[in-house]
């Protein structure tokens, strides 16, 4: 479970717009917007090779620290350039400890059936837990399964205080039989054989003799 939570130190951002975010990203930083708590939003800058790392490690609570004040905050969207190497901007979203929050986990796929053929039907689910109990992608290992075997919602392990939205029935995957398609070969006689040209109207000349 994630109760560990990372600590980044954030500097306000003065200037904002486009050629001023071009340009801060130059220096490593990552421009960012706070906001939440009915407090204004804040524009700030976090450095690159601070927030790229915990981004990655799917951590979704820091501590952000501005101008000597820390507060809890959310990652709430993360904005990649297109090759997906850089972060080009975060929204942070301030938060108590007794908020709750609705998080997409992405569900991990673990092996491989060793017979029929695995379907996925969920990829991922949407959870509601409290800030500091984000609970990790939920694993689910296939190589036993069997045909017919389904995993559904309630298959999952989650703490007591988290729920799902969806139901416990909810089918996450199943193995089906292979199927055999077989493919009926198409009559294609009358088309191969070839056309005699003038036949019909000989026959005509015939039948009025």
């Amino acid at each position: 479970m994630a109760h560990d939570t990372k600590s980044l130190v954030v500097e306000p951002r003065l200037l904002t717009g486009t050629a001023n975010s071009r340009r801060l990203r130059s220096t490593g930083k990552v421009p960012a917007t706070l906001y939440g708590l009915n407090q204004d939003p804040v524009s700030v800058a976090l450095a690159g090779d601070d927030i790229t790392p915990v981004v990655v490690s799917g951590h979704k609570i820091v501590d952000i620290e501005v101008e000597g004040t820390t507060s809890i905050a959310m990652i709430r969207e993360v904005q990649w350039d297109t090759f997906l190497t850089h972060i080009l901007h975060v929204d942070l979203q301030r938060v108590d400890s007794d908020t709750r929050v609705d998080i997409e986990l992405v569900i991990v796929i673990r092996g491989e059936v060793n017979e029929g053929v695995l379907e996925i039907v969920e990829r991922s689910i949407m959870v509601n837990c409290p800030v500091f109990l984000v609970p990790d992608s939920p694993v689910v290992r296939v190589g036993s399964l069997k045909i017919d075997d389904t995993v559904t919602i309630a298959d999952l392990d989650f703490p007591d205080k988290v729920s799902v939205e969806l139901p416990d029935d909810t089918v996450i995957l199943r193995v089906n039989e292979v199927q055999d398609i077989e493919i009926e070969a198409e009559d294609v006689s009358s088309a191969l054989e070839p056309e005699v040209i003038g036949r019909e109207s000989e026959d005509e000349d015939e039948d009025a003799e």
